[in-house]
């Protein structure tokens, strides 16, 4: 494994940074007391270790006037934003949601923690990633964000890192909250309340109950409502015109030009060749979905002896949206004065032979889509200490579910309906009782479960070094998870029209794990971490993986850090278990040459006009894990009143889990004749890619406290060097720089601190990048000349009051500036995003003002 030396070189001589830009400030203990460290399983009293751990304490996000932890995201550089959930309500089955990624790694290699132990990741996103919109702000006192992987303390999952929300401990007291926000257009209001309350004292009562109650309201902002995406014609941002074809006048090929079916289309939809083009996003599609959240949390803890605690965590959330969308486009067979028309505008009775307009029935009205997600989560466990040693037990239980409810119309009725003449399609005048009876309700349910049991124990070994005593921690755990992902028989049987055909996933496995972990002060100065886990999965799916890490500090003020770790993700549940989906294909030039016994005759014109066919994407029982390895190696700083640190990494992923490619697919013979179809090809899911990653973090904080005021300066910064990915010939190819990988991302804060005053302007700068989704080391697909997509900016303005006894008053002013987003080509040629990349929101400038009653 070849790793960049002169990066390493760099990173050993750039002693210039950062305790993190939101570090905790350390107070001043009245006791020594052990605790657990995000990155370790040995409670310790040195909280900076050899591992790469950035912290938002609870100050940090009260200066950000954070309501959600979507928001908290993008304010740390280091975690990966895409705002591509939550800006649009055509993901089936993620609208609303909000993921967290590291690296440039998928979410799926982010492992998401709630005091060190796993939440039920989203169901109908295949059991993926945890959707980080079911954490209730209220009851997060910090977050802990592990930078340079964890599978070795916590398993599969935490290939990039760990994200780790820590909850309030033995809070006593309450507070009452409220807070209102709105665009500067009018829309966006988002309102939120709540109520936090604690009693008993730890120490002294021997218990600590704690609960808080959470409830978010949020309206939608429309795509019509932002000059950027008020239409689907982008030439005139120089980009391309992409509004549908699917029009509700029709749209239809006769002798190979384009008319019209019906008359009256507006003389500003007709293209210039001929087509009457639609417009979605002058109506109902949304630029930012709106929110029904409700989060409620308790927590309890109790004294059993001196030395021994029981704890119970409950974790429920509830989240309700309705997203609306246009009648469904599609494909429709064309007649003409009650007869069938084939392509070149002949009569024709052969069904085969008959030619399908592009339209788009309007009469049903709108789809709605209704989704409801629910997160319930309940831990239960003893820890304490025996003799010199800590040690604890706990199991939880946990289940995500998401449930869908769309209007549309049965497919079957309505091409029967079309086929008998009963119904016309360009029309808004049909039989009102014949349009009714062809509406449907389709419904689909899934569910993840997961339940977990684990032990540890650890303290000192007796093993006496010059720095210390070596400690050690040593442990196991059983998992397990259960999948059930089931449409209803309409999507089932592809009877949605305008729909994709939805299949049935249903899967279950269970792990086990052993580990063990060794800390050892080799002198004062120097420490040496090693892990090692042992995890093995159903179906003979075994892993060991490593982690050796080491923290030398030469003197007080200067500290160097460095780790290595093996990591894994097991494939989803989606990816092991999936139904067969099925999609149409036109098999076209090289393809045709491993369609079995064509003629010569055949093969040319196969190559010529391509040959219809269907394709099925298929799940793999088969899948191994991916694997991962990961270099890191960093030096903290402090200077006065200056610290930071600055830390080069490296992550290398072979096995990453994709889809076959068609020519892979048919080079295996995966190609069979088909009576329905013609041909029918197979793809499956594979281990069959690799990934490149590497970057340098630098977080700053630069504090001066003065007779007049506390002024705090803090940036930090996440710049990758690379973010490679093989293509379908194993050649690795280049992905910074371009369409939604930008090169650096930054997060500067200054913040000044008077009496009850505290005031901030936080800035947030995403670097430039080419507007090309093509890496430039494919030479036939990348354009040097494409448009760059310019750097982006918002600046936040926060102000608080804490003068009156009890009351907090929160004012901020986020995107002060109302600067909207860059205009992105390959966006507007997609649906992923109107016209702008997902890294941004089109929301504009925001007033929010919040109120917290303590008592």
């Amino acid at each position: 494994m070849k790793f960049p030396v002169k990066a390493l070189a760099l990173a050993i001589a750039s002693i210039s940074c950062v305790s993190t830009a939101f570090a905790e400030d350390a107070p001043t203990p009245n006791k020594v007391q052990r605790v657990e460290v995000t990155g370790s399983s040995i409670k310790r009293v040195q909280k900076e270790g050899a591992a790469l751990v950035e912290t938002v304490n609870r100050k940090a996000l009260e200066k950000i006037a954070a309501t959600t932890v979507q928001e908290v995201v993008k304010n740390v550089a280091s975690l990966d934003f895409d705002d591509s959930y939550e800006q649009k309500s055509n993901y089936p089955s993620v609208s609303g949601s909000a993921f967290i990624s590291m690296r440039g790694l998928s979410s799926g290699d982010t492992l998401i923690l709630l005091d060190g132990r796993r939440l039920p990741k989203h169901a109908m996103g295949g059991g993926e990633s945890f959707d980080i919109n079911a954490l209730p702000m209220s009851g997060i006192e910090r977050v802990d964000i592990l930078k340079d992987g964890g599978s070795a303390i916590y398993g599969a999952d935490a290939v990039a890192g760990v994200v780790n929300f820590i909850t309030k401990k033995n809070y006593q007291g309450g507070e009452i909250r409220s807070s209102f926000g709105q665009s500067s257009r009018g829309d966006g209001t988002e309102k939120t309340a709540g109520v936090t309350g604690g009693y008993g004292d730890l120490d002294e009562q021997g218990f600590n109950v704690f609960g808080s109650f959470d409830v978010l309201k949020r309206d939608p902002i429309y795509t019509k409502d932002r000059e950027i995406s008020n239409t689907a014609d982008f030439s005139r941002f120089g980009g391309t015109d992409s509004r549908s074809s699917y029009s509700p006048y029709g749209n239809v090929r006769i002798k190979g030009k384009w008319q019209q079916v019906a008359p009256g289309c507006p003389t500003d939809l007709i293209r210039s060749n001929g087509q009457c083009a639609y417009d979605p996003y002058q109506d109902v599609l949304s630029l930012s979905t709106g929110a029904d959240r409700k989060n409620l949390m308790l927590l309890g803890r109790v004294k059993l002896n001196e030395t021994t605690q029981a704890y119970a965590q409950y974790l429920y959330t509830e989240s309700k949206d309705r997203f609306e969308a246009h009648p469904a486009p599609g494909g429709m067979p064309y007649y003409k004065n009650g007869q069938m028309i084939d392509k070149n505008g002949a009569v024709t009775t052969d069904k085969a032979q008959q030619v399908f307009f592009n339209g788009r029935f309007m009469q049903p009205g709108r789809r709605v889509s209704e989704k409801e997600n629910t997160l319930s989560n309940v831990v239960l466990g003893v820890d304490g200490q025996i003799i010199d040693f800590d040690w604890s037990i706990a199991g939880g239980y946990g289940v995500s579910r998401n449930n869908n409810s769309d209007s549309g119309v049965h497919k079957g009725k309505f091409f029967d309906a079309l086929a008998k003449q009963q119904i016309d399609p360009t029309s808004m005048n049909n039989n009102q009782a014949i349009v009714d009876s062809l509406k449907i309700q389709s419904q689909r349910e899934a569910k993840l479960e997961q339940a977990y049991f684990d032990a540890k124990i650890s303290g000192e070994t007796g093993l006496k070094l010059a720095g210390g005593a070596v400690v050690f921690a040593v442990g196991t755990s059983f998992t397990h998870e259960k999948l059930s992902d089931i449409p209803d028989q309409l999507q089932q049987n592809d009877q949605v029209y305008g729909s994709i055909k939805q299949v049935v996933t249903e899967g279950s496995r269970s792990g086990k794990a052993l580990f063990g972990e060794v800390i050892a002060p080799v002198l004062k100065s120097l420490e040496l971490q090693a892990a090692l886990r042992y995890d093995s999965y159903q179906g003979g799916n075994a892993k060991f993986s490593p982690r050796l890490a080491a923290r030398f500090q030469p003197i007080s003020n200067l500290m160097v850090r460095a780790s290595y770790s093996e990591s894994f993700r097991m494939p989803t549940l989606q990816d092991l278990y999936q139904g067969p989906s099925q999609g149409a294909h036109t098999f076209a030039d090289t393809e045709c040459d491993y369609i079995p016994n064509l003629n010569a005759a055949d093969l040319a014109d196969c190559k010529k006009n391509g040959i219809n066919g269907q394709r099925t994407t298929s799940s793999n029982p088969e899948l191994k894990p991916e694997k991962g390895q990961s270099l890191n190696l960093g030096v903290v700083g402090e200077v006065g009143p200056f610290s930071g640190s600055l830390d080069w990494w490296m992550i290398k992923k072979d096995d990453v889990i994709s889809d076959q490619t068609y020519l892979e697919a048919l080079q295996a013979g995966q190609i069979a004749p088909s009576a329905e179809y013609g041909w029918m090809m197979t793809q499956k899911k594979k281990n069959r890619n690799k990934q490149e990653n590497a970057g340098i973090d630098t977080d700053m904080k630069l504090r001066f406290p003065t007779s007049l005021a506390t002024f705090t300066f803090s940036n930090n910064n996440t710049y990758y060097l690379q973010l490679k990915k093989s293509n379908d010939t194993g050649s690795m190819e280049e992905w910074v720089d371009t369409y939604g990988s930008p090169q650096w991302r930054n997060t500067f804060r200054f913040d000044v601190e008077q009496g009850g005053w505290t005031g901030g302007v936080g800035v947030r700068t995403t670097a430039s990048f080419q507007d090309v989704n093509a890496s430039p080391d494919d030479k036939d697909n990348y354009n040097p000349e494409a448009r760059r997509v310019a750097s982006h900016s918002e600046v936040d303005l926060t102000l608080a009051y804490t003068g009156i006894k009890n009351l907090r008053i929160d004012a901020a002013v986020k995107n002060v500036f109302d600067r909207m987003p860059e205009f992105s080509g390959v966006a507007a040629g997609t649906y992923s995003a109107p016209g702008f990349a997902p890294l941004y929101t089109a929301r504009g400038s925001f007033y929010q003002l919040g109120v917290k009653y303590s008592f």
